[in-house]
């Protein structure tokens, strides 16, 4: 996970995901207010994107709610952080987990990746809390691997189910998802550890066309750690609505989410509204996801894209991300009452 996401360092080029008959659009609708409005303006964004886009927008006071390809599974990326947020605090209600606790660092947390612990020396000693900021804000791939540690993959899941959450799945560490995609690329890298391709990317060559094409392909093909627009808009909501944790975990969750350092998707053209967010990218998958303030109402979005080709940019991703969440916000805006 690169910046905010899986990018696999310098020496990787060009990560894409390979995505043939990305499928028409299909609008949806639901909740207590159906937004035929806007759900034909979302429509319209996805189905101009050269790629496939999965969208879900729901005010969360009102219960209005539009979607495209709202149920349909996409690679997570770095969102999938939000879901192991929510399980910490939860291990910390139940006296398993300090979040003032300090754990120190050593050399073999190294990850490749987004984040800025990689770049500190070993002997460090952040607090749980300071993991989740570093975790939220910057996408830290260290800090997401010893917080997934402490509290499980298969924990995170079943928090979700709890939760009354499907369509949403938590599996692997940020140190296996990128192993996973280099070894679908080239069986050379099958059991090198996150520590060592940090440490020596000089090691490893740039990936040919192909290898990186089935690498990315790998990330779709894979069923895990992946969700669909909605499943994350309902976790989204629960926070919002303090069902995820207590309403003390659940406001410093939504604090840590609006400290967000990239601002390049959903706040892209929302620069002066209040949002918590958090991104993620993985070959050919550029998503954000997040609240919109909106007085006194609270505006959840979930947006992931699938880039058609290789011709197709990040920037065009982020632009249409950001396109995305603006109609979200004038609709609502619009139709709030004020």
């Amino acid at each position: 996970m690169t910046r905010n996401c899986f990018r696999v360092g310098v020496w990787l080029v060009g990560v894409s995901l390979m995505l043939t008959g990305a499928g028409a659009v299909v609008a949806q609708e639901s909740g207590a207010g159906k937004a035929d409005v806007l759900t034909r303006r979302l429509s319209e964004l996805a189905a101009s994107f050269p790629g496939k886009v999965g969208i879900y927008v729901r005010n969360v006071e009102t219960g209005a709610e539009a979607s495209v390809n709202g149920e349909d599974q996409f690679p997570m990326a770095s969102t999938y952080k939000v879901a192991i947020m929510a399980q910490v605090f939860r291990e910390a209600e139940a006296g398993r987990i300090k979040l003032d606790e300090r754990v120190t660092l050593t050399a073999a947390d190294a990850r490749l990746g987004s984040g800025l612990l990689p770049y500190f020396s070993p002997g460090l000693s952040p607090t749980i809390h300071d993991l989740l900021l570093l975790m939220i804000t910057v996408s830290d791939n260290v800090a997401t691997d010893l917080l997934l540690k402490r509290v499980g993959a298969k924990n995170v899941t079943a928090m979700l189910r709890e939760l009354g959450i499907e369509g949403m799945r938590v599996d692997r560490s940020t140190e296996e998802i990128i192993g996973s995609y280099l070894e679908a690329a080239d069986p050379k890298f099958r059991g090198v550890s996150g520590a060592e391709l940090a440490a020596h990317p000089e090691k490893f060559p740039t990936m040919t066309k192909e290898a990186t094409e089935r690498a990315d392909k790998s990330i779709v093909d894979d069923p895990r750690d992946h969700a669909s627009p909605r499943a994350m808009a309902d976790l989204l909501t629960t926070i919002v609505k303090n069902q995820a944790a207590s309403e003390k975990s659940c406001g410093d969750m939504l604090r840590i989410m609006q400290a967000q350092q990239l601002r390049t998707r959903i706040q892209r053209y929302l620069e002066n509204v209040p949002t918590a967010t958090k991104n993620g990218t993985i070959g050919y998958a550029t998503n954000d996801v997040g609240v919109l303030y909106l007085g006194k109402q609270h505006v959840v979005v979930s947006i992931y894209t699938l880039k058609g080709s290789s011709a197709v940019s990040s920037e065009q991703a982020e632009e249409r991300i950001g396109r995305i969440a603006r109609a979200a916000y004038e609709y609502f805006e619009d139709t709030s009452g004020k």
